[in-house]
């Protein structure tokens, strides 16, 4: 009987290893994945630098390979750059050329750093030739007739 306690208590003995060694390795490496993770953030953040910096530096004069990507990155700003004018706008607001701040468009100078301000043209608001609309006007009635026969 006494072997048999023996045997159940070096069994026990021998898995608790086996388990504080297997902690030891699901620890050790959950450790590396972390560092691994965080590698992989800093690579990302640093190609993010290094693609602005490309950017800005070159923008202008693109190479012919990121031409593409450069032009399309312009685009989106401009896009940005215009619908932030439109939300200004629709707050009654323009913003001061020289440091960035927020003033009432009926403001004539900033209340921040008190720069004259800048106030953008009103959209102009082209007009179809009249012969284009009387396509147009033309194109739907006929469109209308047809699906109405």
């Amino acid at each position: 009987m006494s072997d048999i306690f023996k045997k159940i208590g070096d069994t026990i003995t021998e898995t608790g290893k086996t388990v504080g060694e297997k902690t030891k390795q699901v620890s050790s490496v959950a450790k590396f994945n972390a560092k691994i993770i965080s590698s992989e953030h800093s690579i990302s953040d640093n190609y993010t630098i290094l693609g602005k910096y490309y950017y800005d530096t070159y923008k202008d004069n693109p190479a012919e390979e990121v031409a593409e990507t450069v032009n399309s990155i312009t685009a989106s700003l401009e896009t940005i750059a215009d619908m932030k004018s439109q939300i200004l706008a629709i707050k009654g607001m323009v913003k001061c050329q020289e440091c960035g701040a927020e003033c009432p468009f009926e403001d004539t100078y900033c209340g921040k750093c008190g720069a004259k301000l800048e106030k953008p043209e009103p959209p102009v608001e082209e007009e179809a030739p009249e012969e284009e609309a009387v396509e147009v006007i033309e194109e739907i009635q006929d469109d209308t007739v047809s699906t109405e026969e």
